[in-house]
């Protein structure tokens, strides 16, 4: 009897195995395919940089005037009009630094991104960024990798769940060759267009990186572009001031993406045509950085970041470095170039970090031996902030350094940087242009809720209570319903005010048998539409800080939402996702 049963076990094994292999074989299959084509087009990219890098040279060669360099200064105006040009009149969608249009085509285009997008992207970053722009390769190189990824699954006409798996794999699959960093690359792709890490899109995006790391070593070798000098373990006053860095990182961040989009919209409202921008936004690129020569203010900043890195550069020279690479990729990004902000936020937190290590080895040189420490904890703070990702950053520059004893210190500037981020701003470097378009980056965990509507989960029988009802009456209604809060409603039905125990509590419970309703009652009405998604409820909520939201159509209350009616709400938001994603995937 035993050996039958034992028999029957491994067949249905066997089966789950054949039904898991047909599910998801195909999305794993594709998802290798885009992780080589997007590590063939990082090197892509890198051989068009280094074709209008050449083109530079060229350029300074021929316009030596004295002392004074006008190529060095007309090369990042050029690119910035070839940039311009192309986006212009074949892809718009590759204006500016990419992430941002990434994440709109998986939150609201269902994952679809078309193919001239990765075709034009190489074209206009590469002339960007290789005539001297201030902008760093790795965002187009994700956007390239995305779109590979969704054009892949449009060619296999897959549904809206698996397309957005293969652009998160693309995207994780660019970053992985941009750095040569599978694993940085894979948890970029998760924290920027998921907020979080789920189990089951790991695997096509674990073997994408790898796929894109292979190729793109096969064919430029492994050569770190960003260079880590060894580290020891840090001491214990090295780990406290770390975490006090952190701070002055994120205060940096918060100035970093308002400059960033304030540059963009000026040169939004200018009235001149959208070709032209990026062009002026070069010339004044070219301008600023003609006078730091030899320090990564034109182009990525490799060099000048690894400079500092390596403990080049004095204090106050650092902090002008990194307020100048501020204004040169704002200028070159802003006004609609086509480059990346990855690298750019690298080179201000390492120059900030290690400015503040050099302070603190000039006050004690023996507590704080190594100012470089800080550049390499700046650097990772600073992206852990702007972006809200501090995973990725933790380690994306453990794999750059490979070297497990700067962890301590990568945790400790990333954990306060991103906390206090958190308070200083509501977007991030990335969310910040869907937001100001009016699309919604969903809190995370909580997109499911888009799914249900308020009038499908709330209480319509609400408990209500009249103006002229007394504190006493309120008191004893709680006491029976089991509410601490009821809206207030005239006689014609209409919404005109909240009550709450913190109403009742403002008065001295002697009074309450004669102070009324409505000469206590919260007028400052915070409500809801019934048409409204949970998901914005939920907003609504967490911003304002309450617990239950009347439901108003016409003036009228129709209803009230508490936070238990979402909690159910998510239940069935989340078991009908399930149910979708089965049927899609099967």
């Amino acid at each position: 009897m035993i050996e039958p049963k034992r028999e029957l076990r491994k067949k249905e094994r066997w089966k789950k195995v054949v039904s898991l292999a047909r599910r998801y074989g195909k999305i794993e299959i594709l998802s290798m395919v885009a992780g080589a084509i997007s590590g063939a087009s990082a090197v892509a990219l890198d051989t068009s940089i280094e074709i209008f890098r050449g083109f530079l040279e060229y350029l300074e060669s021929m316009y030596m005037l004295g002392p004074f360099d006008i190529g060095l200064i007309l090369a990042p105006t050029l690119g910035g009009l070839i940039s311009g040009l192309i986006t212009w009149r074949f892809a718009p969608e590759v204006k500016g630094h990419g992430i941002p249009n990434v994440l709109e085509s998986f939150l609201h285009k269902e994952g679809i991104i078309k193919i001239r997008v990765p075709i034009a992207r190489i074209i206009s970053s590469g002339a960007l960024i290789g005539l001297g722009g201030s902008a760093g390769r790795e965002g187009p190189i994700g956007q390239v990798g995305a779109g590979v990824g969704s054009f892949l699954a449009q060619i296999f006409k897959l549904p809206i769940r698996p397309r957005r798996m293969l652009l998160i794999a693309g995207l994780s699959a660019g970053i992985s060759s941009a750095f040569d960093a599978p694993l940085g690359g894979v948890l970029f792709g998760f924290e920027i267009l998921m907020g979080a890490v789920h189990s089951i899109e790991l695997i096509p995006a674990f073997l994408a990186s790898i796929s894109a790391v292979s190729v793109s070593w096969t064919l430029r070798g492994a050569k770190p572009v960003i260079v880590i000098p060894p580290q020891a373990f840090p001491s214990v006053p090295e780990i406290i001031l770390i975490l006090a860095l952190g701070i002055i990182v994120a205060l940096m961040a918060k100035v970093w993406v308002e400059v960033l989009y304030k540059v963009e919209d000026k040169f939004n409202d200018l009235k001149i045509p959208e070709w032209v921008k990026p062009a002026l936004g070069g010339l004044g690129t070219g301008l600023i950085a003609y006078w730091s020569l030899g320090w990564g203010i034109l182009g990525p900043g490799f060099d000048g970041l690894n400079k500092i890195l390596a403990g080049e550069g004095v204090l106050g020279f650092l902090i002008l470095l990194a307020g100048i690479k501020l204004i040169a990729t704002s200028l070159s990004i802003g006004s609609g170039g086509s480059g990346g902000i990855f690298t750019p936020t690298l080179y201000m937190g390492a120059a900030v970090g290690a400015a503040f290590g050099q302070l603190l080895h000039f006050a004690y040189p023996s507590i704080f031996p190594r100012p470089e420490l800080f550049a390499i904890a700046g650097m990772a703070a600073h992206f852990s902030a702007a972006a809200r990702a501090p995973l990725t950053a933790v380690v994306l520059t453990t794999e750059l350094g490979r070297n497990y004893a700067l962890i301590p210190a990568l945790l400790a500037s990333c954990a306060t940087s991103y906390f206090l981020s958190l308070f200083l701003m509501e977007n991030t470097m990335y969310t910040r242009e869907l937001e100001e378009k009016g699309e919604k980056v969903p809190v995370l965990g909580l997109g499911v809720l888009d799914r249900i509507k308020v009038k499908d989960v709330m209480i319509n029988n609400v408990v209500t209570v009249k103006p002229e009802d007394t504190l006493q009456d309120i008191h004893e209604l709680m006491l029976h319903a089991h509410h601490m809060g009821f809206p207030v409603v005239d006689e014609r039905g209409d919404l005109i005010g909240m009550i709450t125990f913190s109403e009742l509590m403002k008065v001295y419970k002697r009074l309450w048998p004669k102070v009324k309703v409505k000469d206590v009652m919260s007028k400052s009405l915070i409500k809801i539409s019934p048409e409204d998604t949970v998901h914005r409820a939920v907003e609504l909520m967490l911003k304002c800080g309450v617990g239950r939201l009347p439901v108003v159509e016409d003036g009228k209350l129709v209803g009230i939402l508490t936070k238990t009616d979402v909690i159910k709400a998510y239940e069935k938001a989340v078991l009908m996702k399930d149910l979708d994603e089965a049927a899609s995937i099967g």
